[in-house]
């Protein structure tokens, strides 16, 4: 506009504004655009005021200009509180996450997120598959979304690496949100949680932890060791690649490290995977393991489901606890002025509420007491018993699950030498202990002790 009034200043223009808070909402910019409109030569007019250059008239509009800058105050701060109130309420009322829309929902009042499908269920499936280690990486869950229409792409099509970080630690899908400008703590939201606290809590452990097991897109189908597999000298991940040969390629793992005395000694692909599958292999327990196996995780499911009560009334004491704390801590945190001090408070309060909230989900929850054992662990138990079936998959994402099923560390490999002691997990090292030391302790002090020890390890699976 002032651009255009420059070039016909020789016209004498007028600017015509229905009201004077139309031109500005406080004094300052409006006195600015008043002036700014003079120097091009051009009237400001309008029909409820009456602009002039004596003092009466500048009185009217400074006093005008006011009350509209406080309209415009008054009008925020109205906004705050209202959008405070319902967030303190259960309802986010920002921005949609993806994943989510705006719906009115009978019971509720004004809008509300709810899912938003097929978004919703494929953010889902990302979450859960990062904290099972489905998706290793977080680029790994960046593979798994671009094929789908979801987020913004940059200039090359993909998926920025920043939303997917944004999304694996927001707590909106937990069906929880804070907002601490306004002072806003943790509070559990009235929309459908996509996924559940736990897994949210076990998706920052492994944020925070690193991941394991990191593959590259195009050979994770070719070498399924790749980033698993360490050197055995050094613990530095071996690499795998393919090199070049007169008339084809050949496939190799290869240490890298300089420092390494195994540096660049090649490893020959079907080698170290036979290996590896004879290791497996050997990992089949015999029939009557597994069947003391089984008669262990039933003795102590039944203990679990009798003893439910009691470790229900245990989170409600726990609760009350922390609810008494988070009480106390808020007093102190209020009666403090040192900023150390705030800032001890308030991570402490968020570790807190982080408590609260998970044992409050806990709570929420009502399982099934009367499910069948059998039809609950079926394919645990089938699993435990042959792991071997995984890796015979022709799916690159069994293999990469029989590896984290299986074991706890990375295995080292030893050129000329073979795999050094492997870590397994909790079960595997439960089925070692029982077929080891089964019938020594049987001889010593009698069965029935040996099956609560085993039990001890084999309760992690459980519920």
């Amino acid at each position: 506009m002032l651009t255009w009034l420059r070039k016909n200043r020789s016209q004498e223009p007028i600017v015509l504004i229905d009201d004077i808070s139309r031109i500005a909402r406080g004094i300052e910019a409006h006195w600015k655009l008043r002036s700014a409109i003079g120097s091009v030569g051009a009237k400001l007019q309008s029909p409820s005021i009456e602009f002039g250059d004596d003092s009466d008239s500048q009185l009217v509009e400074n006093m005008l200009a006011s009350v509209s800058q406080h309209q415009r105050q008054k009008n925020g701060e109205q906004v705050v509180n209202r959008m405070k109130a319902r967030l303190i309420n259960g309802y986010f009322p920002f921005w949609v996450p993806t994943g989510y829309r705006y719906e009115r929902v009978k019971g509720h009042s004004g809008k509300m997120i709810v899912r938003d499908e097929p978004h919703a269920s494929l953010i889902q499936e990302a979450l859960e598959g990062f904290a099972t280690g489905r998706f290793q990486t977080q680029v790994d869950v960046k593979r798994f979304l671009e094929p789908h229409s979801i987020f913004a792409r940059d200039n090359k099509g993909e998926i920025h690496p920043q939303r997917i970080a944004n999304l694996l630690t927001n707590k909106i899908y937990v069906g929880y949100y804070e907002y601490k400008p306004w002072n806003v703590p943790l509070t559990k939201g009235k929309h459908e949680a996509l996924i559940s606290w736990d897994t949210f809590q076990r998706i920052q452990a492994r944020l925070n932890e690193g991941a394991v097991i990191r593959s590259g897109a195009n050979t994770e189908s070719d070498f399924p060791l790749k980033g698993f597999v360490t050197c055995g000298c050094c613990n530095k991940p071996l690499t795998a690649y393919y090199a070049k040969g007169r008339n084809k390629r050949y496939p190799y793992y290869e240490c890298f490290n300089k420092e390494c005395d195994e540096c660049r000694k090649t490893i020959r692909k079907e080698m170290i995977e036979g290996e590896f599958e004879n290791l497996v292999q050997s990992m089949r327990p015999h029939a009557s393991l597994m069947a003391t196996a089984a008669a262990m995780f039933r003795a102590h499911w039944n203990a679990r489901i009798a003893g439910f009560a009691a470790k229900l009334e245990e989170q409600k004491k726990a609760l009350a606890r922390i609810k008494t704390k988070i009480s106390r801590l808020t007093d102190r945190l209020i009666d403090t002025s040192s900023p150390n001090a705030i800032s001890a408070y308030e991570n402490k309060l968020d570790r807190l509420e982080a408590e609260k909230a998970l044992i409050a989900e806990n709570l929420a929850q009502k399982p099934d007491l009367n499910q069948d054992f059998d039809v609950s662990f079926r394919t645990a138990m089938n699993f435990l018993a042959n792991p071997w079936k995984l890796w015979t998959s022709d799916n690159p994402e069994h293999r990469k699950t029989l590896i984290k099923l299986v074991f706890a560390a990375p295995l080292p490999y030893m050129r000329n030498q073979g795999f050094r002691t492997a870590k397994t997990t909790s079960p595997f090292k439960a089925l070692v202990g029982i077929s080891g030391e089964e019938k020594e302790m049987a001889d010593r002090v009698g069965f029935e002790p040996t099956v609560r020890f085993h039990a001890r390890q084999f309760s992690r699976l459980l519920p």
